[in-house]
C-alpha cells in the first residue's frame, strides 16, 4: 500500500477515536462526573496527536532519510507526544484537585506550570539520549548543582514550598482570623516565604510559612458568622461550681440586655464547661457568641471583664486566669 494512502486511514481513525471518545466524554458530563471527563478529553486530544505522529513516521521514507534517522525520528516525536499526553492529563487531574481544595488561583497556576516543566525536562533528556548525546556527566553537574543550591537554599526552599501548600489546600485564608502558638491576629496577605498577621496592636507580624504549616492552627473564617470565643478560668478547688456557672450566664445575659458590648449575640447560647479537675483547681471553659471575626477580639475583651467582675461578686476564688 502506498505510504500516502496509509497514512490517510491512520488520521482517519484517529479522527475517528477521538469522535468515539468525545461521545463517551458527553455522556459523562451528563452524568455529572469530575475527573473522567478531563481524562477522556486528553485521551481525545492524545488520538490524533498519537494518529498525527504515525502519519509523519509513515511518510518519513519518502522524504530520503536514512533509516538510522527515521528511528530516531520517531522515536523523538513519540517522545514529545507522550510528554504532551503526560503533561496534559498532570495538569488536569491537579486542576481537579485544585479545584476541590478551593486553592488559590497563583499557587494552582505555579504547580500546574511545575509539573509540566518536569515532564519535559524529562523528556528533553530522553531525546538528547536518542540523539546520541552523553548526558550522565550532565545529569551529575546538575544533580551537584541542585544539592548546594539546596543547602544553601534550605530554610528559603522549606518556606517557600511551605506557602504553596498553604496556597494549594486553602486551610488559612486572606481575611481569616488564626490563633496558633503565642500568637494571633488577622491574615493580611500569605507569599511564597512569609504569611503576614495583622494583631489587634495594627501591628504587623511576620511569620514564615514553615512555622505556620507546622503548628496547629484555630482558624475563624472571615465569612463565618457568629463564631465562638472561648474563655478559661481556673477556679479553687473549693469553689462553688453550680454558683459560678450561674454568675457568668447572668453577667452574660445583662451585657447583651445593656447592648454596650457591641457584636455580642443572644444565639447560639453562651455553653458552659467544666473540664479537668487537678490539685490547683478546677477548669471552666465558656463560649461566648460573637457576630463574626471582625468583632471577636473586642466580644473576647468585654465578655472576658464581664465574667471576672461577676466572679469576684460571687465570692468564687479564682487561681489563674487565662483567655
Amino acid at each position: 500500500m502506498n505510504p500516502l494512502t496509509t497514512a490517510g486511514l491512520v488520521l482517519l481513525c484517529g479522527a475517528i477515536g477521538w469522535q468515539v471518545l468525545a461521545i463517551v466524554r458527553r455522556a459523562m458530563e451528563r452524568r455529572r462526573l469530575r475527573v473522567m471527563p478531563r481524562v477522556v478529553r486528553v485521551f481525545e486530544r492524545a488520538m490524533l496527536l498519537y494518529a498525527a505522529v504515525a502519519a509523519v513516521v509513515i511518510v518519513l521514507p519518502m522524504v530520503g532519510i536514512s533509516p538510522g534517522w527515521q528511528e530516531k525520528t520517531a522515536h523523538i516525536a513519540g517522545t514529545l507526544a507522550t510528554a504532551v499526553v503526560v503533561a496534559r492529563l498532570l495538569r488536569e487531574l491537579l486542576q481537579s484537585g485544585i479545584q476541590r481544595e478551593h486553592a488559590a488561583p497563583l499557587a494552582a497556576s505555579l504547580l500546574r506550570s511545575m509539573t509540566s516543566a518536569a515532564v519535559f525536562v524529562v523528556a528533553l533528556v530522553v531525546v538528547l539520549a536518542t540523539l546520541g548525546v552523553n548526558i550522565t556527566g550532565m545529569v551529575a553537574a546538575i544533580g551537584a548543582g541542585g544539592l548546594v543550591v539546596g543547602l544553601a537554599l534550605q530554610e528559603t526552599l522549606a518556606n517557600f514550598f511551605a506557602g504553596l501548600y498553604i496556597l494549594l489546600t486553602g486551610k488559612v485564608r486572606v481575611g481569616d482570623y488564626v490563633q496558633f502558638d503565642t500568637f494571633e491576629g488577622t491574615i493580611e496577605d500569605i507569599t511564597w516565604r512569609t504569611t503576614l498577621l495583622r494583631r489587634a496592636t495594627n501591628a504587623l507580624l511576620v511569620v514564615p510559612n514553615q512555622r505556620l504549616s507546622s503548628s496547629v492552627l484555630t482558624v475563624f473564617r472571615a465569612e463565618q458568622s457568629p463564631v465562638m470565643v472561648r474563655l478559661e478560668f481556673l477556679l479553687e478547688p473549693s469553689a462553688d461550681l453550680d454558683r459560678a456557672e450561674s454568675a457568668i450566664r447572668q453577667a452574660l445575659e445583662e451585657l447583651l440586655a445593656s447592648g454596650r458590648l457591641d457584636g455580642l449575640l443572644a444565639e447560639p447560647p453562651v455553653a458552659v464547661r467544666f473540664g479537668e479537675t487537678a490539685a490547683l483547681g478546677v477548669q471552666m471553659i465558656v463560649w461566648v457568641p460573637a457576630r463574626n471575626v471582625g468583632s471577636l477580639f473586642d466580644v473576647r475583651a468585654g465578655a472576658m471583664r464581664a465574667c471576672v467582675q461577676a466572679l469576684v461578686r460571687a465570692g468564687i476564688p479564682l487561681v489563674v486566669l487565662r483567655q
